[in-house]
């Protein structure tokens, strides 16, 4: 039997086994959608990552859950034998998810017409469910990884990983590939193969208050230059180069008849590589205030690097595409504007993202993920997992 001959095998047990498991699949994915893991509730995931450890026990793994200053912490499972490995494989995922507890009460989730709809359910149970089946699916078709699997489970992704990103980069450093199970991009569930930076900047004007209706000459109104300064920033936006600039929030003044002494605005900021992102920082930085009398102050950058094609990242692209074809599965990637853990463990090593779950409307009231997509991503998971390392040079 050829290389090939055997990959082609080796898959074919992977998908019968997955198939024969649909049904549980999609119970599994109910399961951890009911237990409710709101960000801001760090208790909530004492019995979620329980029932998680319990699972990769199961399968030989070993875990440890890492407790949390302000969050829920993290939970991490890895190989046995990994310690003594030079490379491994990383696969990231979230439990936390944007919806406040409750909302199961109130929006229990269903299962119907082939999808499962809940709060959480794709950003990113699914992709939690995934993780748990892709690992089973090499278990029952006795195959094993590659390389170790090392799979790390935050609690504070949804509100820029404040805790778990430097294990997170300490980890791809470590890798010889990175997995970021965050949901696919769109129903057509295309796969995340470059994101953009993100940043957020806070403008600052101090003006000076003066009565409105006697004396306006003495005043210099913060308000006015926010309006000159949000004009600006909004011409930086430019769309056929990726960046995005957005005023989302402004506060001024201090009731209608007084010259307003105080003005602020905070900026969503998207730009595609490192070049762009440090030209619009400086072009943000270098505004200065133009209305008599105020003073402008800019603080704020980039918090999440982008996620580019680099070499590296293009190699574990193609790959993932070549064994998809195997698979039966037609993949297309795209570029997200939103940022996730694959934008910092990209600065390490080939990463790709949005390979979870696919299904439509994270973040809204009709999320759901579609099960026979789950089911597809789940084989090629496992098999992404089976197949063989990337080569030390990705030029190779």
């Amino acid at each position: 039997m050829t290389p090939s001959e055997a990959e082609s095998a080796a898959e074919r047990r992977i998908q019968e086994w997955v198939y024969a498991h649909r049904a549980d699949i999609a119970e599994y994915l109910l399961e951890l959608v009911e237990l409710e893991t709101p960000t801001e509730n760090p208790e909530t995931f004492d019995n979620f990552f329980d029932r998680l450890a319990d699972d990769f026990h199961e399968l030989g793994l070993e875990t440890e859950r890492v407790p949390g200053e302000e969050t829920g912490g993290r939970l991490e499972a890895w190989s046995a034998g990994r310690d003594d490995a030079d490379e491994i494989q990383l696969v990231i995922g979230h439990a936390d998810t944007v919806w406040p507890l409750g909302t199961v009460d109130e929006n229990p989730p269903e299962r119907r017409d082939g999808i499962l709809e809940g709060p959480g359910s794709l950003d990113m149970k699914g992709g939690l469910t995934q993780t748990v089946f892709a690992l089973r699916a090499l278990d029952a078709a006795s195959l094993d990884p590659s390389l170790p699997v090392h799979v790390l489970i935050s609690s504070d992704e949804e509100i820029g990983s404040p805790e778990s990103k430097s294990r997170i980069i300490d980890l791809a450093k470590q890798a010889n590939r990175v997995f970021v199970l965050e949901p696919a991009s769109g129903p057509e569930g295309k796969i995340k193969i470059a994101r953009k930076a993100v940043g957020h900047f806070t403008v600052t004007i101090e003006g000076k208050a003066a009565h409105a209706g006697l004396e306006p000459e003495e005043g210099a109104s913060a308000t006015e230059e926010l309006g000159t300064v949000i004009h600006q920033l909004h011409e930086l936006t430019d769309i056929e180069s990726g960046i995005t600039v957005n005023v989302g929030q402004v506060e001024a003044g201090l009731r209608s008849n007084v010259v307003a002494p105080e003005a602020r605005a905070e900026v969503d900021v998207r730009a595609p590589t490192d070049e762009t992102a440090a030209a619009v920082t400086e072009q943000i930085h270098s505004l200065e205030a133009t209305t008599p009398g105020t003073e402008l102050t800019i603080d704020g950058g980039f918090g999440r690097p982008p996620m580019e094609q680099t070499p590296g990242n293009r190699l574990l692209w193609d790959r993932v595409q070549t064994i998809g074809k195997r698979l039966g599965l037609s993949l297309e990637g795209t570029r997200s504007g939103g940022a996730s853990d694959g934008n910092d463990a990209s600065q390490h090593a080939p990463t790709i993202d949005g390979f979870g779950a696919v299904g439509d409307g994270a973040h809204q009231t009709y999320e759901h993920v579609q099960l026979d997509a789950l089911v597809d991503r789940v084989a090629l998971l496992a098999a992404c997992v089976h197949d063989e390392p990337l080569p030390t040079d990705p030029q190779q």
